[in-house]
């Protein structure tokens, strides 16, 4: 049995049937593409609904790839050009940097309580260090000029030490300089005590007497005897007394002491 083409019926109603079928037509459950691929132009995209995109060879993006949400890289990524963060990256596994790390102007590394700052200040955990090298931890500072400042204990660039507190030296110590006292202040050697009385005098305290050092120079020998140089006489109090010599020196009631010329 054939069929009659009829050239006066025309064919608009079979266009009319076909197009009316792709329409109402399901949505196409599969396909194969083959090596001539697939192009898409003028401002088209694939828009995947529903479902996801699976690459089981390589998937080669020239242009750029803009990803927003979640991704999820499991295995190796290798970037071998520039990579640019803008956002929060985590990594919960080992990441090896086997080349330079720099962060810009403005970033911050951070890992637990370290912090490295791109303008050369640090942070490590309570320690501080600013750009210019100055560190500091609690009431401790190191300056970059040498000075430092521990507490009530300070260091001077030049050396020079001040404590507000006391100092305990309990091995040896060795003084190749001067140690100057302030006035009313004392030196404590045990039982022995310098103390600087100040306007060039001094008094050397011991458990039973003293040698002081004033205007008008005075030593006290013991609690009994006592010798005083008050210039230009010399008193002494306490001397025990004898009989049967010939005199050479004469005391007088006050306890001033002069020589007798014959």
């Amino acid at each position: 049995m054939s069929i009659i083409d009829n050239q006066a019926q025309g064919n608009v109603r079979d266009f009319d049937r076909r197009l009316r079928a792709l329409e109402h037509a399901s949505n196409m459950n599969s396909a194969a593409i083959g090596r001539g691929g697939i192009r898409v132009h003028s401002g088209g995209v694939i828009t995947i609904e529903n479902g996801g995109l699976m690459v089981t060879g390589t998937a080669e993006i020239i242009g750029r790839l803009i990803a927003s949400g979640l991704v999820t890289f499991i295995g190796d990524v290798v970037i071998s050009g520039p990579l640019d963060v803008s956002g929060t990256v985590d990594v919960s596994g080992v990441m090896t940097v086997l080349n330079d790390l720099e962060i810009a102007s403005g970033g911050l590394f951070k890992a637990g309580d370290i912090e490295l700052r791109p303008d050369g200040s640090a942070k490590f955990g309570s320690m501080e260090i600013d750009p210019s090298g100055k560190i500091t931890s609690g009431s401790a500072t190191i300056n970059p000029d040498g000075s430092a400042t521990f507490g009530e204990f300070t260091i001077a660039a030049n050396g020079d030490l001040q404590s507000d507190g006391s100092l305990d030296i309990n091995g040896p110590a060795t003084l190749n300089s001067d140690l100057t006292v302030a006035p009313g202040k004392t030196i404590k050697l045990g039982d022995l005590t310098l103390e600087n009385t100040g306007a060039g005098g001094g008094v050397v305290n011991f458990p039973n007497g003293s040698v002081s050092s004033t205007p008008t120079l005075g030593m006290l020998i013991v609690s009994s005897v006592a010798l005083e140089l008050a210039a230009p006489n010399l008193k002494l109090s306490g001397l025990p007394t004898t009989t049967g010599v010939e005199p050479n020196l004469y005391m007088d009631g006050s306890g001033n002491i002069k020589r007798i010329i014959p």
